[in-house]
This record gives C-alpha cells, structure tokens and sequence, in this order.
C-alpha cells in the first residue's frame, strides 16, 4: 500500500511514458527533489515485483513500457482503493462501527482497530474534529467508554452522501470501500456492481453521458438508501411529493420498477444529491438553465469587462459552458453538496491570475443569495477563465515599417500572422516618417523593421532581414518574452512599487500587524481610501479564501474593497510568519482600483513562477534595505524562466 504521494508519483509516471525529471516531478508535487528521490526509492523497494521506476540522463525518471501493464493493474486493484492515508482511514471505520446500531463501545473499538485505550481515544476525537472542521457536524458523541450517534436520519445520510462525494476518487472500488467500511456485512459487492451496470444501461438508453464520478455516486447513494432501510433507520419525511425534475422522476420510477424500497422521504433527500449532477441530454440541459444563473453570469461578464477588459461574450463556447457550470453550482449550493476540486491548490498556484478573475463571482453570488461560494467553486471556474485567457492572450500591439518592396511586405506581415497569431496583434503597416505621429497616438509594444536596422528609446525594436527562417522565429520568440514579461514587468514595478510602501521585519511580528501597517503605508500614498475598511477586508478574504502562491509567500487582498489606484505594498520578513501550516517570509499586499489594468496580468505571471523558485525567494528576503529590494526584484524577474 502506498501513500497518497507516491501514488500520484506513480500515476504522473504512468501518464508520461517518455519520462519526467526529478525537478518536474519535484514541482508537480511541491516537495524537494530530495523527497523524490526518497519516495521512487520506497516505491521501487515496496514494489511486489521488485524496482518498477527507472532512471536515465536524458528521460529523467520513467516507467518502462514492459512494466506500464503492471502498474495499470495496481490502479485498477482493490489495493490501489487503500492507498488513502491510514488515519483518515481509522475514521472512517470508527464511524461505521458507530452507525451499526448508533453507539459502540471504546474498547470494541479499540480490538477492531488495534489500538491501545488511549490510542483509541486520540483517534475518536480526532475524527471528531475531522468532522466539524471538513462538514461542520457533531456526529459522534463521546462520553467515558461510549460513543454514540444522536443526530437523525436524515442528516446521517445527507452527512454519508456528503462524505461518499467528497472522499471517494472517480474510481469505482474507492466507492465500494466506503459503503463496505459504512454497511459494514451489509454490502454485497456483487450486488452493488449489478447495481452499476442497471444504472448505466438506463442512462445509455436515455442518451445521459454521465462522469464515471456521476454513475458511481448516484449508484452509491441509492444502494447506500435501501441497505439503511433494511437495516430498520427509516426517514420520516412530510407527505409524498413529486420530483420537479422531469429527468429525475423518470429515474426513481425506474428504480422503482426494479423493486427497490424507496419510500417518499428517500427520494426526496435523493433528489437533492441529484440535483447537482447532469442527468439530461445535452439540449436538454440547456432548457433547464435557471433565470438565476443567467443573471450571474451577465454580472460576472460586466464586472470582468469593467475591470480587467476582458469581453468574455465574444467567446460563445466559453459562456454556453461556464453558464451549465453556474447552474449547477447554484444547484449544489441550495442542497448543500458543493463539489471539491482535488486539484485547488495547483490551479491556485498555477493559474493565480484567472483565479483572481474568477474571485469576481463571489460579491455576485452574495448579492442574490447571501452566501458565500467554497474555495473549491471558485477554481473550477478558474479552469474556464484560464482556458479562455490561453485562447484569446494578451496580444502585444505591434507595427510594421514598410518596406519599398510590396512583395517582402507580404512575406513578412504573413509570416507574422502564421507564427504569432496569439502573441502579436498588427495594428498597422506604414513608412518610417510616419511612426512618430503614429506611437504619439497609439500604444504600441514592438515595431518590426523590414530590411533597416531600427532603434527606439521606448518602444522595443525588431529587424527581419529578408524572408523570414527558423532563426528569425526563434529571436522574435525570445523578444516577445522579454516585452511580455521583462520589459513590462519593470513598467510595473516603476508604477506599481513604492519604497514607502515597502517594509523590512527584523523582529517578530503577526500577520495582522504586518496588514495593518502596510495598509497605512498605502492610505499615506494616497492609494487607498480607508485603513480599517481595507484591512478588515483584507483579513476577512484571508479566513475564507487565502492568498498563498506555493509555500513561502502570499499576496493578500481585499475581496470587495477597490483603491484610488493600484499599488502595492510588501513586507520583507527576516523571521517568518506561521500560517495554516506554512512559513511566509514575503508578503505582497495589493491595492487594485475597480478599473482595467492588464499589468496586474503580468504581475499575477510573475508571481506563479516565483512561487517555484526557492532561490528567488531567499535572494528578495535577503534584501537589507527597500531600495535594494526594487532592484533585486528586477533582477528576480530577469532570471526567472517566465513565458
């Protein structure tokens, strides 16, 4: 049995047959290379037939194609389904112990796991924190040698639902697990795979594409139903009403037609876990979509058009998808089953700037429901904004100077439009004496010189000798890097970075101090427009939706609170701060004005690299005074490998 680590180690292998080297691995899973090594070395002793993971100069680390079927196997095996880290797995089995009859004693127990009284204990009541922190319930009581369950049915199988979705992967053993460790000699393996293959013929026949994530949990729930009735813990629910999804009633008819028990009260909790998966053909969910959800989408549009000049209407794929994911997510939200995005961390990592986009969707769901939507929700639609970023970027405004000949003209513009299409927009093509009057009245980011050297103070230059080679594409692409990121990073930091607003801890300090005062540096600056106001929202967004990137830094902001103008404020920490488990040594504290400013893009780039890069962190909190911080920020930037 491995751990969840070395898992996902075996599964990037297992999905890159060409190899990954240690570094990469090393950031996928944001540990040291050190710690790689360690884990391919446990993997490959623990391994039933000996070493599974090679190594080599020019592959790196990688499985080979002889032993890709084994490890294949171990993904589709019960063992795979027990790779889950074993003291969440402890909780687990305690609380089926508890659910057989609703109380169980501490010893029995104790035998059943094979633990000391004391051990025992721990383990109880650290599940039951698990408990209140992950799904805000007191399930299990504890008193003396006892345990027991005081909560009804109802919540215990909304709580059971809750706890299947959320733990279980997409794989169909890992939800077998959990209705084994729960139903205890109740759950019938074969039946529940029957079970399995009932569902997904009906939903075949209907035309339903349902996930593997879907199938496995609507066939869980409902199995998970009937075992608890047989089991006499019946829900007692108002009168037999009928199920206002047409998709839904046709389902639970169908199950009833199978001779399942299912009463009024079971189909109606089972509506509400059902709600939140896409039952209906394709034309047929668009026909479902709510008022509601349409509302919001057209806030969340306008507000990203107003302050990040995004058009987000201009993509029709884009809004057409994102509007089904509202829908649902509005679903889960009114019947308490929002998903969990198993990769929030890495998309909060590596797409910073669309998850900043996206942090525009909280106020709007506030204000039409007066809640506030999970982290988690938030990066799913992350994952839409960064898709549509890549697809439309941030085009640099380029011209062309002509050259006397029409022919070569054309090469060149044509060539430019071939080969950077989503890097290069070409405002215009005219004569050298007219580029001053032309750059007095346009912003624009690079000329491209046809058959004459060309020098600018401000604006980046290009020269293309003749027609175009291999050699012309790979000194543009190195150019355009060095506009997108470098270049304009500098602008950024002339803008946007203020000794004032820099700060250098030698001593200890509290997180909270540290906000407030770079808050008051910022209100100095005249940047801000209240102290309290924006720290205070500061802080707020920080419980609900902190602001890490990777492990040694954060960039806090407020989550409704807009500047005078954009600045930002940062705190170089000699001794760091301890949160939620990590070591801040760099606090960037940002002021954003409710206006467009694609440089807070870049900015958001630059911060994603940083955040892998150790070095980088050690040479900005190395710093002595805020003067030299500013220039080693630039050099930062300049060695980073951002593209």
């Amino acid at each position: 049995m491995f751990t969840r680590r070395q898992t996902r180690l075996l599964e990037i292998l297992l999905n890159n047959v060409q190899g990954v080297t240690g570094t990469k691995l090393a950031e996928y899973l944001e540990v040291s290379s050190r710690t790689i090594r360690n884990e391919i070395t446990e993997i490959n002793r623990a391994w039933k037939n000996g070493s599974i993971i090679r190594s080599s100069r020019q592959k790196g680390y990688f499985i080979e194609e002889n032993d890709i079927p084994s490890v294949r196997e171990y993904f589709l095996s019960e063992e795979h389904g027990k790779a889950a880290d074993e003291a969440s797995q402890r909780g687990w089995m305690i609380l089926g112990l508890v659910l057989q009859s609703g109380r169980a004693d501490i010893f029995d127990i104790g035998n059943v796991l094979g633990l000391s009284q004391p051990a025992t204990y721990k383990e109880v009541s650290r599940f039951q924190k698990k408990l209140l922190a992950e799904y805000q319930c007191e399930l299990l009581q504890m008193s003396g040698d006892r345990i027991w369950i005081e909560n009804d049915e109802v919540k215990i199988r909304q709580l059971l639902f809750r706890i299947i979705k959320n733990e279980a992967p997409s794989r169909n053993r890992h939800y077998s697990w959990f209705l084994q460790t729960f139903l205890m000699e109740a759950f019938d393996r074969m039946e529940y795979d029957w079970m399995v293959g009932l569902v997904k013929d009906y939903f075949d026949g209907k035309g339903v594409q349902v996930s593997d994530d879907g199938l496995y949990m609507i066939v869980s729930a409902v199995y998970l139903t009937i075992v608890r009735n047989c089991q006499n813990h019946k829900v007692v629910l108002p009168a037999e009403t009928k199920s206002q999804e047409e998709e839904l009633a046709q389902f639970f008819t169908f199950l009833k037609e199978q001779g399942f028990a299912l009463g009024s009260g079971d189909l109606l909790l089972l509506e509400g876990l059902f709600q939140g998966f896409k039952l209906t053909t394709k034309e047929a969910a668009d026909s479902k979509i709510s008022d509601l959800s349409i509302l919001i989408l057209e806030d969340f549009c306008h507000d990203v058009m107003e302050k990040y000049h995004f058009d987000l209407w201009q993509s029709q794929s884009f809004y057409d998808n994102i509007l089904n994911h509202i829908e649902y997510m509005m679903r889960r939200m009114g019947t308490g089953y929002e998903a969990k995005n198993p990769i929030l961390n890495e998309v909060k990592k590596q797409y910073p700037y669309a998850y900043e986009i996206s942090m525009l969707m909280v106020p709007i769901v506030y204000r039409y429901k007066n809640c506030y939507i999970q982290d988690d929700e938030i990066s799913f639609i992350a994952i839409f904004v960064e898709h549509f970023l890549e697809n439309i970027n941030q085009k640099l405004k380029a011209v062309i100077l002509s050259s006397t000949r029409f022919s070569i003209n054309s090469i060149v513009s044509n060539w430019v439009e071939a080969n950077f299409s989503n890097q290069i927009d070409i405002l215009d093509m005219l004569p050298k004496h007219s580029l001053e009057k032309y750059l007095a009245e346009h912003p624009v980011d690079l000329v491209i010189s046809i058959m004459d050297s060309f020098v600018h103070p401000t604006v980046a230059a290009f020269r293309v000798d003749g027609i175009p080679n291999q050699y012309t594409l790979a000194a543009m692409n190195a150019l355009v890097y060095k506009i997108r990121m470098n270049y304009r990073f500098r602008e950024i930091i002339k803008e946007h970075f203020n000794k004032n607003t820099i700060s250098v801890y030698r001593r200890k300090v509290e997180f909270e101090q540290v906000i407030q005062e770079l808050s008051q540096a910022l209100k100095e600056t005249d940047s801000i427009y209240d102290v309290d106001e924006f720290v205070n929202d500061v802080l707020q967004r920080e419980v609900n939706y902190p602001t890490f990137v990777g492990d040694w830094f954060m960039i806090p902001h407020p989550l409704v609170t807009f500047a005078k103008k954009t600045a930002i404020g940062v705190a170089v920490l000699k001794e760091a701060v301890r949160l939620q488990g990590k070591e801040i040594q760099l606090i960037f504290l940002l002021a954003m004005e409710r206006k467009q400013n694609d440089q807070i893009g870049v900015l958001f780039e630059f911060f994603r690299h940083m955040a892998s890069d150790r070095s980088a962190i050690s040479r900005l909190t190395a710093v002595e005074t805020e003067e030299e911080f500013v220039e080693v920020l630039l050099k930062v930037s300049n060695s980073l490998e951002i593209c």
